[in-house]
């Protein structure tokens, strides 16, 4: 698809050699001699791109950046500022600028900001499209994806859900296993009663004994009152019995027990309680290898082995990457002032490229993280927590940055630049007529810079000056 640009500048030949440049590059571009005449194309037109002047006399540059984003066009802004002025630069950068051009500016270089400018459009196109379909396409439950394994899994839960059948959920840590037994929970008939979880692996035998099954007042020091356990708890609901795998082979035989009988005592009572429960186990193990170890009983294994869940980890499911990053970061408004909207392209490549050891888990804490650090309304590589910046900064080393164009300059050639630079001053004389006050008021630079460069290029803005007045007297002659 051909991208459609916006060249905003109140001087017709720069809007001409603009145009000439961008068409060469295969864009579409369609010029506007003011800010007012920008925003009424803008609202009449689709367009992907805005380039404008920083200076002109009816709406700046800057009024109309503002404009843009306060009216949520959504379009790229690429701002025109004068050479070295990096207080301009930062300005409109701050004010949500996607970029700035210092002028003169190279052809090529152009050519890459706009490239880089539309990439990064492109992106935040697509994360909209993502928040359209957030809670419409990818969402099931309390979780969201795209991902075939992971849409297998949702259907899983639609069908096993309404049964009373045991459940094993395995998956690495963070992958969201209390996630899909939550899910189990409500597509089930139990979604009215209780759902309660307990991790197993924080406990040692004592307490998970007391915590499972309740204790009587007295049964050891500090039981000062009979404490019904989570199996009560759960009666008629659900019960998920989180990391399964670490729990010690005498809690497992007691498990055991109470699973194939649904009976059990709370530690210090004789009393035999029965409850209504179903049970899903999570596990970050593989409970095969801790079988054929020695390290769980084989016949738990089978008993909770009965219908078997196995959640991906997030780094063979990179298509969910961008999705729940734009979760996250939605979620992440509701403790920010200023509202983050985009994740930079290169932050976006970060995340991408990142084999989250600790799955979901670890990139929801990356985006709060960044979300934190975050200035203006778009979390950028810097932001990023440790083992995720380092990678983004040394590929954004590989890219010119943003305020960076006196860098680039001497990369060019000598004669490259010559030839732009004098080109420029050249459109400036014949537009101001040799005036140099004003040639210094339009590029920003001072009278004694813009002296010195047309010292250095040869050019006398008498003849400018000259010429103007033969065209003055043409026109007297012709007339009388």
């Amino acid at each position: 698809m051909t991208r459609r640009i916006l060249v905003v500048d109140d001087m017709e030949f720069n809007r001409d050699h603009l145009r000439k440049v961008l068409e060469e590059g295969g864009y579409e571009v369609e010029a506007a001699a003011s800010g007012q005449d920008a925003l009424e194309q803008l609202d009449e037109k689709t367009f992907h791109l805005v380039i404008t002047d920083l200076r002109m006399p009816d709406i700046s540059g800057l009024d109309l950046l503002s404009r843009i984003r306060r009216e949520r066009y959504p379009v790229g802004v690429i701002v025109l500022t004068a050479y070295g002025d990096t207080a301009d630069a930062l300005r409109t950068m701050k004010a949500g600028a996607d970029d700035f051009l210092t002028k003169p500016f190279n052809p090529d270089h152009l050519q890459f900001l706009v490239k880089r400018t539309l990439d990064r459009r492109r992106l935040i196109d697509d994360l909209e499209e993502l928040r359209t379909q957030l809670h419409e396409d990818y969402s099931f439950q309390t979780m969201i994806s795209k991902s075939p394994r992971m849409r297998n899994i949702f259907d899983l839960i639609k069908h096993v859900g309404p049964l009373n059948s045991t459940v094993l959920i395995l998956g690495e840590t963070g992958t969201g296993k209390e996630l899909v037994a939550r899910a189990m929970h409500a597509a089930s008939g139990r979604r009215e009663r209780p759902f309660v979880a307990l991790n197993c692996a924080v406990l040692n035998d004592s307490l998970l004994e007391s915590e499972l099954f309740g204790h009587e007042r007295g049964a050891f020091t500090g039981a000062e009152r009979r404490k019904a356990g989570r199996f009560e708890a759960a009666d008629g609901g659900t019960l998920l019995l989180d990391e399964i795998g670490d729990i010690s082979p005498s809690m497992q035989a007691r498990l055991l027990r109470v699973l194939q009988s649904g009976v059990f005592e709370r530690v210090g009572g004789t009393e035999s309680l029965k409850v209504d429960v179903r049970i899903v186990a999570a596990t970050h193990k593989r409970l095969e290898d801790e079988v054929a170890a020695g390290r769980f009983r084989r016949d738990l294994f089978y008993r909770l082995n009965v219908i078997r869940v196995e959640i991906p980890p997030l780094r063979e499911r990179r298509e969910d990457i961008p999705l729940l990053a734009m979760h996250f970061l939605e979620n992440a408004n509701g403790t920010r002032r200023t509202a983050l909207r985009e994740i930079a392209t290169e932050a976006m490549q970060a995340l991408l490229e990142h084999d989250w050891p600790g799955n979901v888990r670890e990139l929801r804490n990356a985006i709060e993280s960044a979300s934190a650090f975050a200035d203006g309304s778009v979390i950028r590589p810097e932001n990023l927590p440790g083992l995720l910046a380092p990678k983004s900064a040394r590929r954004a080393a590989g890219h010119h940055s943003l305020i960076d164009i006196n860098r680039l300059l001497p990369e060019l050639t000598e004669d490259l630049i010559g030839q732009v630079e004098k080109e420029y001053f050249q459109r400036l004389l014949a537009e101001y007529k040799g005036n140099v006050a004003r040639c210094a008021r339009h590029s920003g630079l001072s009278r004694r810079s813009v002296t010195q460069k047309l010292q250095k290029y040869g050019l006398d803005r008498a003849d400018f000056k000259s010429r103007n007045r033969q065209v003055r007297s043409a026109v007297g002659d012709r007339e009388a």
